[in-house]
């Protein structure tokens, strides 16, 4: 799985083939094949934190 943000112009878009709703700016987590597709439409990819230990 990863981690995707749509910033395109509006301020949602409707994924009708997985059931949701993407807001502007709010991270969802979508299969490896489908993020692909989506980082080629201009989503943006959100790498995963690393942790740090104090």
């Amino acid at each position: 799985m990863k981690t995707v943000v749509y910033g395109g112009p509006y301020t949602a878009v409707d994924i009708p083939s997985l059931g949701l709703t993407a807001e502007k700016g709010d991270p969802v987590e979508v299969a490896e094949d489908v993020a692909e597709t989506l980082l080629r439409q201009g989503w943006q990819e959100v790498k995963a934190k690393k942790e740090t230990g104090k």
